[in-house]
């Protein structure tokens, strides 16, 4: 699971620094493999002076112009911007650099027979603007001091690397770990901020689970957004989604993989004019296939948890979509997607067809079947902020009701194995800070664990908690005693 220090603290109110946050995470049974500043896609940018500008002698819209880029270096660039100007201070990326408009990484080359050593940036290429006019004109006041230097402030994020065990699903999300953070005293775990939707209309896509022996799907969750626009992630998701080693694609994608790392909740987002005639979950036929997001076709087995419309297959339910529903910079409407699916059929199924993707990684373990609104609002808002559209009332089909348990725990069991003391008053702040509900009688706790930790069953399941928050140095090691 990766993660930064600063999207963490979006969850997280500390006065903790790296180290004090590191250390505590690795305390509480959160191993830390690695802790390292992610390289920024805007790292590789400098400013330069144009000390010299021809024009190209083989092209009449072309300029020859000779770069300082700082540490005496001068470079020449081919450049066809209009205002490419001796003394114009502007912003040079190099051959190796990536420009992060088209993706393209650049490289020395030839144009119309003069080599370039890089380009000259406009506000458009680097997305700052729409202004692709002209390469960038920057103050001489301002900068004329700075060339060489980096353009773009040295801001790369500090990601962290944790070691999940595979009963901790709910530490997938970034929201899990700070609030396991919070409940060991590093800080406080801020509220969580539900927007208001203004909702229009109910969701007019009909979905239906079928009834059926093995159904991998227990419930799913839709709402229409109609009317976005499709555009690329604004900057700081485009950080969020590069932080994590992850390729930026458009903004319905991305939002709904940051809301998956955010808040452990995958969701999938449906193109609405290519699902013909409605939803339906059900179980897979012998020799089904379709074409999956990953560019692969897949020849289904019986009883996989496939959705579908009338035409067919449009997806592995939990696992991976498919390229005949996906959405593209040109989709108007999109239906979103929240479900739960069994982690028996996933594993299964995933095992059977070797597929391995995020979403499947953390449905195997177990999701919390309580997030399903919280994710499709949360997802729904940014799609409504970032592309606009007008979003419908949630749909929420269900064929099974997730039951919870209560475990009754001897306030006295946690000394007697342990070995230690913490008081009732401590042992109660450390569950509430967990999320379980608590009643007390005489001296037991009857606790009801929160939904997103189904791994929770036994009072020996609170022994490890209440140990894992208060620190296993505190256990005492005694040597057997000699006979």
């Amino acid at each position: 699971m990766r993660l930064t220090i600063d999207w963490l603290k979006q969850h997280l109110e500390t006065k903790y620094n790296d180290k004090e946050i590191i250390d505590k995470l690795t305390n509480i049974g959160l191993e830390v493999e690695s802790f390292e500043n992610k390289s920024s896609e805007y790292d590789e940018f400098v400013i330069a002076k144009i000390v010299n500008s021809e024009q190209h002698p083989n092209a009449d819209r072309l300029s020859v112009c000779d770069v300082d880029i700082g540490k005496k270096e001068i470079v020449k660039v081919v450049c066809g911007a209009p205002n490419a100007k001796k003394d114009l201070l502007t912003v040079y990326a190099p051959p190796g650099a990536t420009i992060p408009k088209n993706q393209i990484k650049l490289s020395v080359s030839k144009i119309r027979g003069i080599t370039s050593y890089g380009m000259l940036c406009s506000e458009s290429e680097l997305k700052l603007s729409d202004e692709s006019e002209g390469i960038i004109e920057l103050s001489s006041k301002k900068y004329n001091n700075q060339i060489g230097r980096k353009y773009f402030k040295n801001n790369s994020p500090k990601v962290i690397d944790l070691s999940i065990t595979p009963n901790r699903a709910d530490c997938l999300g970034v929201r899990g770990v700070a609030r396991d953070l919070a409940a060991a005293g590093a800080g406080k775990l801020k509220e969580y901020n539900h927007n208001k939707i203004k909702f229009k209309g109910n969701q007019k896509i009909k979905v239906k689970i079928t009834k059926e022996k093995n159904q991998g799907c227990t419930k799913f969750g839709s709402c229409l957004i109609k009317g976005i626009k499709n555009v690329e992630s604004p900057k700081w998701l485009r950080d969020k989604i590069l932080a994590l080693g992850q390729k930026p694609i458009s903004a319905i994608v991305d939002i709904t993989n940051y809301v998956m790392f955010d808040l452990n909740r995958p969701l999938h987002a449906y193109d609405a004019d290519k699902i013909n005639e409605g939803i339906i979950v059900r179980n897979s036929k012998k020799g089904e296939s379709f074409e999956a997001l990953d560019k692969k076709k897949y020849t289904l087995q019986d009883n996989m948890c496939v959705i579908s419309d009338t035409s067919g297959v449009l997806g592995l339910g939990g696992i991976i979509g498919g390229t005949r529903s996906g959405t593209e910079l040109d989709t108007k409407n999109v239906l979103l997607e929240s479900a739960y699916f069994n982690p028996t059929s996933i594993r299964k199924t995933s095992k059977i067809l070797n597929i391995d993707t995020d979403a499947k990684f953390r449905f195997e373990r177990g999701i919390d079947p309580d997030s399903i609104e919280e994710g499709i609002f949360k997802a729904a808002t940014l799609i409504q902020k970032i592309c606009g559209g007008e979003i419908s009332k949630l749909d929420v089909q269900s064929n099974k009701s997730f039951k919870k348990i209560t475990i009754k725990f001897p306030i006295n069991l946690f000394q007697s194995i342990t070995g230690f003391k913490v008081s009732e008053k401590e042992i109660i702040k450390i569950l509430t800070d967990l999320g379980f509900n608590i009643k007390k009688k005489n001296n037991n706790l009857n606790l009801i664990p929160p939904s997103w930790r189904p791994d929770v069953l036994q009072p020996i399941d609170i022994v490890e908690e209440i140990v894992r928050i208060k620190g296993y140095d505190k256990i005492k090691t005694e040597l057997p005693k000699k006979r």
